[in-house]
């Protein structure tokens, strides 16, 4: 078993850092699109906790034992765990990739996880990418704020409403009131539907 570090500086590679409430530190990722990836599980409700590069194993092709890492291990709520395999949809076409990650998933099978391969094609597609780069932008902590705090009071007692009403509601401009609920939204105290469309004055936002 091995561990690659993603911390040590390379000339060859562009590491990211995604700032990640649910972890509470900083996600070390190899490129863009691992990034990105990042964002859906910081804002899928079912994932308790995420890892980049853990510990890889090994696995059979072709008569010989190949070494592999996982881009991530995911945690759930049902306290199941998933590698994860994040590649353009582009790089996933050839025979020899199917027939390498069936086998890279048959010898996680045997450790017990479960292994996916996710693409830049789900990963990128739709509204639930930008609307969560934009919560995550506000997700600083809202300790001492003290209209995010009036917001969250009213929205426990309406339930459910949009954004626009929300503002009315309690005499505050439509802006601010966003932005405080951006950041309830961003430490789980509020919820909106991230995948139906951008994320606005007339999105309905409900409390958790």
């Amino acid at each position: 078993m091995y561990i690659r570090n993603l911390r040590k500086p390379s000339p060859n590679k562009n590491i990211y850092k995604f700032s990640s409430l649910k972890n509470r530190d900083a996600v070390m990722c190899e490129g863009s699109l691992e990034r990105d990836c990042c964002y859906h599980f910081e804002y899928d409700p079912n994932v308790v906790q995420y890892e980049s590069q853990p510990e890889g194993f090994h696995y059979d092709f072709n008569g010989k034992k190949r070494p592999y890492t996982p881009d991530f291990l995911v945690i759930y709520h049902d306290g199941t765990f998933e590698y994860v395999e994040v590649k353009p949809y582009s790089k996933t076409l050839s025979k020899t990739f199917k027939q390498e990650f069936s086998a890279r998933k048959e010898s996680a099978s045997l450790r017990g996880f479960g292994l996916v391969l996710v693409t830049d094609n789900q990963i990128r597609d739709g509204y639930f990418l930008k609307n969560t780069e934009l919560v995550q932008r506000y997700s600083g902590c809202i300790a001492g704020d003290e209209l995010a705090t009036r917001v969250y009071s009213y929205l426990n007692a309406q339930n459910k409403m949009k954004i626009s009403d929300l503002a009315d509601s309690i005499g505050e401009p439509v802006g601010r009131v966003f932005a405080s609920v951006l950041r309830l939204i961003a430490v789980g105290k509020a919820s909106v539907d991230l995948d139906i469309a951008n994320l606005s004055e007339s999105t309905t936002v409900s409390v958790r």
